[in-house]
């Protein structure tokens, strides 16, 4: 875990762990922007109109945009009928009972079909322009240049490798909620899948992907996907080398409010979660505060799935620990590993990551 000081200097490239820093500053505007009624980030899962029924679809006749599909057939997994079910992947922990993993989802003929299209994702470069049919929709933001500007820049990185600058990986952004953007074929594809299997509900499929590449020992630091997105995350890992996932419990703002003397952006890392004192001087440890994450799970790289959603999500922070070329399980919190003692030799790897990203009202 990185101390308090080192982590400290560290902001910056946890605030960039995500996305290109464009991006999110484009993102904290617009849900800037969405919540001027009142509503503040803690109520953020309540914050989309339409009331979503995974097994009823869209409540809501005045939006249907939420219930399409893309069209393009799903493909066929290695799950027994093809569904991601509680009996057989809900990880059993007993702090945590919203994360599902699947060792085996996609087929070798799937993940090979996806790590050959990876190569063909064209490099970012900044003498890319915008394309005119995105740039005809912004007559509304005339009035305020900056945010014309942060959504040109993310514009010219949507679909292409970015290279991040302070996380030192390449990062491919794919926003199908961008005006006149589709997802490529091969990740609608995908994004049906997910919610053929159940893992999305139908009324509101994957349109936001992020692709990450990671090197041997390259990972990323504490942090969560935010209100941004609905509250639900799946992540397919591909390339080969497996990885520890770890998900750390997030501190309360009323934890934040007790604890005198450091920065709040401090608190809600999770590397400065650990000894807290009591009020006699001595050390001691809360359930809530602790050097230990609340699950480990075992990421393999050939196509496994692994989703995460409400209390994991909303109250957790996630990571895949950086500077490692190899590490064990930790006994007990290892999901998939309950013995722990597992050693994790890490190398290349690619990630997809599909959430929902929420669109406000027109």
């Amino acid at each position: 875990i990185i101390s308090s000081a080192a982590s400290f200097g560290r902001v910056n490239e946890m605030q960039n762990a995500i996305d290109f820093r464009e991006l999110r500053r484009q993102e904290r505007q617009r849900l800037r922007s969405s919540n001027r009624d009142g509503k503040n980030e803690s109520s953020h899962s309540n914050q989309n109109p339409v009331k979503c029924d995974a097994n009823n679809g869209v409540s809501n006749p005045y939006d249907p945009s939420y219930a399409i599909v893309s069209p393009l057939a799903p493909y066929d997994t290695l799950l027994l009928g093809n569904t991601l079910s509680e009996e057989t992947h809900k990880i059993l922990s007993p702090r945590l009972n919203s994360v599902y993993y699947a060792e085996k989802f996609l087929s070798p003929s799937t993940s090979q079909e996806i790590l050959s299209w990876l190569p063909t994702i064209p490099k970012y470069s900044r003498h890319d322009t915008i394309p005119k049919s995105n740039k005809r929709n912004d007559h509304h933001n005339v009035k305020q240049p900056h945010l014309l500007a942060e959504k040109e820049e993310s514009l010219r990185h949507n679909g292409k490798w970015t290279r991040l600058k302070h996380a030192r990986r390449n990062v491919a952004l794919f926003d199908g909620t961008l005006v006149e953007y589709e997802l490529p074929p091969i990740l609608q594809r995908l994004s049906s899948t997910l919610v053929a299997i159940g893992a999305f509900p139908p009324c509101q499929p994957p349109n936001h992907v992020l692709i990450n590449e990671y090197q041997p020992g390259e990972g990323i630091m504490p942090h969560t996907d935010g209100p941004a997105y609905e509250s639900r995350t799946a992540t397919i890992s591909l390339g080969g080398s497996d990885v520890v996932f770890k998900l750390w419990p997030r501190r309360t703002i009323k934890e934040e409010d007790e604890s005198d003397g450091i920065e709040k952006q401090q608190q809600i890392m999770p590397s400065n979660l650990g000894i807290k004192k009591s009020e006699n001087g001595s050390s001691k440890t809360s359930s809530d505060v602790t050097t230990n994450p609340a699950l480990e799970v075992i990421l393999h790289g050939n196509g496994s799935l692994v989703v995460f959603t409400d209390d994991a999500y909303l109250n957790h922070c996630h990571e895949i620990s950086e500077g490692l070329l190899e590490e064990v399980t930790t006994k007990g919190i290892c999901g998939n590993n309950l013995e722990g003692g597992t050693l994790i030799r890490r190398g290349h790897r690619f990630s997809l990551t599909f959430r929902c990203k929420k669109i406000g009202p027109s």
